[in-house]
């Protein structure tokens, strides 16, 4: 199976043993050994994905490297972090994906208020549908952030609010919801972004970044 391993805070290396790998293009860096790369218009996904996230504006240009080496992973000196599955699902933005494999199923969902929260927040202004990407099954994956990621644990007991700018993905037994905080924006601004939080609830992880994009 493909090895993922963290060369430094912007910078992995994956191991093909005769296997493939999807990865944002763009984001090759260097490799090593007998690899080819091509444009994946499939990415991991099928047919009827494929259209879903067409429609949808979650689809994201893909490159896949396949044969035996090592590639080098980094996107726009963003940070990189791995993720580990164990036959979870996660939910991220099409735009900070930036590398997986085989072993996890790529998907287009639609979430109401269950996740997508770039877009819940831009569907509660516009009245569009509400998407996301999801990677489902075990294994590894790699995301991109504005600094370090921070994985943040969400209990039934404690729930976590989150700025929807400086969020990235989450994955566990979550709910969501838009909440307005009348305080924020009385303090800030009635513009400012901050008036919005994403109120997550249930057992599981979000991850968030030490920024607004």
């Amino acid at each position: 199976m493909p090895s993922y391993t963290q060369i430094n805070e912007k910078l992995i290396e994956i191991t093909l043993n005769n296997e493939e790998v999807f990865a944002k293009k763009g984001s090759m860096i260097a490799y090593q050994g007998k690899l080819n790369f091509a444009r994946s218009f499939l990415a991991g996904g099928g047919v009827q994905d494929l259209a879903m996230r067409t429609v949808t504006s979650e689809s994201n240009a893909v490159m896949v490297a396949k044969g035996s080496g090592k590639v080098y992973y980094g996107h726009n000196g963003l940070f990189v972090s791995i993720i580990q599955l164990n036959n979870e699902m996660v939910y991220v933005e099409s735009e900070i994906l930036l590398a997986y494999d085989a072993r996890l199923t790529v998907g287009t969902m639609f979430l109401g208020n269950q996740g997508g929260v770039q877009s819940m927040v831009r569907g509660a202004v516009s009245g569009q549908g509400l998407f996301t990407t999801t990677l489902q099954g075990t294994g590894e994956m790699a995301i991109l952030s504005d600094g370090n990621a921070i994985a943040l644990p969400v209990t039934a007991e404690q729930p976590v609010f989150v700025d929807p700018n400086a969020y990235i993905g989450h994955k566990g037994n979550l709910t969501s919801a838009i909440v307005t905080d009348l305080n924020w924006k009385t303090f800030v601004g009635q513009a400012s972004g901050e008036s919005y939080q994403v109120k997550f609830m249930g057992q599981g992880t979000v991850y968030i970044q030490a920024s607004e994009r």
